[in-house]
């Protein structure tokens, strides 16, 4: 998987493809079922999709054709998404320390300015970016803070993330969010409501191309209570020359599925269905996952529980050598259970990673099911570089995590137990 040959399996490449085919082959072999449409193995995505070019701008002040203050994309400000090239509004102040704050407020086509809440953490701004972007408003301009700087430095380096048409499916409607550093917000915030504000960019016509995820099932006695056991087969594959490899960033992840199938159809018929998925184009997007929930093979109803299996190739300093972590642990009561019953999970150490909402648990999880994480990732400079080479994986580590979720996995299958979230931590 993380080969010389498959040139690191890019989102939505043919290497990714080849790793796809590879996968299904292997699962076919070890006497599962498929699980995608028409008796296949694999399902196949198609996406639409457009680069942003150049760096856009923000423009604040002045008029359409004078006396703006213009910050680009990379050092001032940052764009987390660009939707469309150009947009304009008037300006909107919403102060989130103010507890009559509401996203119900926003006036229409508005460039909303939002001060946030001293201390404010990434997944506080997660939580407080969905009914904003989603409001009235054309543009969102959020002030940057100390907690946020590791994800304003990090956005900086990347082109703005674009919409994409998956499927069918038109991509929903939203406002262009920027991220503004402090002194370019305070001036934003001393201009008077009103004010013009402006973003200008430049995007590529529409591209289409492709990602695959892979489904396979072991059928159980009940046939509307699964278990999905998960993990994205893609990486970055190839950029600006250099292969990223991406051994622990997911092949290790993928090779548990792979392994626990072959294990888990050796055993008798369990009583819940076992799905196994190997998700697409989880780089890009998570946008195997999410067009998975758009256009289910099996009910969504009937999944249980959902472990996604993502960096386990090397143990994690901060927990025991044979443990894995579990992200979102005391969301729901799935984790103490494993645990009870002979899994080597503990809670994610890393709480200010928000890992839980980092992998492709979290669409799942976004649609009621209990959906979780398994991981030893311990924070190693390897991640997303050159240097995730299979030469770095602890193979007695891997090996060893493997076989330990087998029994609890087995027990999960035939118990009668019901995961659920716990009162208002579901996401």
């Amino acid at each position: 998987m993380a080969g010389p040959a498959l040139h690191g399996r890019g989102s939505a490449t043919e290497d990714e493809h080849h790793a796809a085919e590879f996968i299904a082959g292997k699962l076919q072999k070890y006497g599962l079922q498929p699980a995608a449409d028409a008796g296949d193995f694999i399902q196949t995505v198609t996406i639409e999709s457009r680069q942003v070019i150049g760096s856009p701008t923000l423009s604040a002040g002045g008029n359409a054709a004078q006396g703006a203050t213009i910050w680009a994309h990379g050092r001032d400000v940052v764009f987390l998404n660009l939707p469309r090239a150009e947009a304009t509004g008037e300006l909107q102040k919403l102060d989130l320390a103010e507890t009559s704050a509401s996203a119900s407020s926003v006036r229409e086509d508005a460039a909303l300015a939002v001060k946030l809440k001293p201390g404010t953490t990434f997944e506080q701004l997660q939580a407080a970016l969905a009914p904003l972007s989603h409001s009235k408003a054309e543009i969102v301009m959020i002030s940057s803070t100390p907690e946020l700087k590791g994800m304003f430095q990090a956005m900086s380096a990347h082109p703005p993330h674009t919409p994409q048409k998956i499927g069918n499916d038109e991509p929903p409607s939203s406002a262009i969010v920027v991220l503004v550093a402090l002194h370019a917000f305070q001036h934003i915030w001393s201009l008077p409501d009103g004010a013009f504000i402006r973003v200008q960019g430049q995007l590529s016509p529409w591209r289409e191309t492709h990602t695959w995820n892979v489904l396979a099932k072991i059928p159980g006695g009940y046939e509307d209570q699964m278990i999905l056991l998960s993990a994205h087969l893609d990486h970055l594959g190839v950029v600006k020359g250099k292969t990223y490899p991406g051994a622990d960033d997911d092949a290790s992840g993928t090779v548990a599925v792979m392994e626990l199938a072959r294990a888990l159809a050796r055993e008798p018929k369990p009583k819940r269905t076992i799905v196994f998925a190997l998700w697409g184009s989880e780089e890009a997007g998570m946008i195997g996952s999410r067009y998975f929930l758009q256009h289910p093979t099996f009910p969504l109803k009937d999944i249980i529980a959902n472990l996604e299996f993502e960096m386990i190739g090397r143990p994690d300093p901060a927990v025991k050598p044979d443990e894995l972590w579990l992200t979102g642990w005391d969301r729901s009561n799935l984790g103490p259970e494993m645990a009870a019953h002979g899994a080597n999970l503990v809670s994610d150490p890393h709480p200010g990673e928000n890992f839980f909402t980092r992998s492709d648990n979290f669409p799942l999880a976004q649609k009621g099911i209990v959906a979780q994480t398994v991981s030893s990732y311990g924070l190693h400079k390897d991640y997303h570089q050159p240097s995730d080479t299979f030469t770095k994986i602890n193979w007695m580590h891997l090996d060893e995590s493997i076989a330990s979720m087998i029994g609890p996995v087995l027990w999960l299958a035939n118990s009668d137990f019901m995961p659920a979230w716990k009162p208002d931590l579901k996401p």
